[in-house]
């Protein structure tokens, strides 16, 4: 897990990256946002807010690619480089401190569970099939 204020400033180079111009709110009525746009799909999603530099978070990324693959019909699974999306105020929308973080949200888009470091294919399945 990386913890995001010990990484060289990167929390508050995340943090700030906006200039103080853009509300955590003003970013959720994007059009694009891709996790807004995860869950509006009507279905339970698991999204994980993490980044390329974190070796546990590249780690998730081929088992969330394959839980993707074989459920996508079912659930939302998806992976969110804080870094590259650092603009839409993730850090602050869904209080993320440690990486990588999975968020679990229900068919309406209500966060139900979250955990913080890496979990198995099957606890994630789980926790989507409401099983955990």
């Amino acid at each position: 897990m990386m913890r995001l204020a010990g990484v060289a400033g990167l929390g508050v180079f995340l943090q700030g990256c906006d200039g103080g111009t853009r509300s955590p709110d003003a970013a959720r009525l994007e059009p694009d946002d891709p996790v807004e746009q995860a869950l509006r799909q009507g279905r339970p999603a698991m999204i994980q807010f993490g980044a390329n530099a974190c070796a546990a978070c590249r780690e998730m990324k081929p088992v969330l690619a394959a839980l993707q693959q074989a459920h996508g019909t079912r659930f939302t699974v998806m992976n969110v480089d804080l870094i590259a999306q650092k603009h839409r105020g993730y850090l602050q929308r869904f209080r993320i401190q440690l990486m990588p973080t999975q968020v679990f949200f229900d068919a309406t888009g209500r966060e139900t569970q979250r955990n913080l470091g890496t979990m198995t294919a099957a606890a994630v399945l789980a926790r989507l099939e409401g099983d955990a």
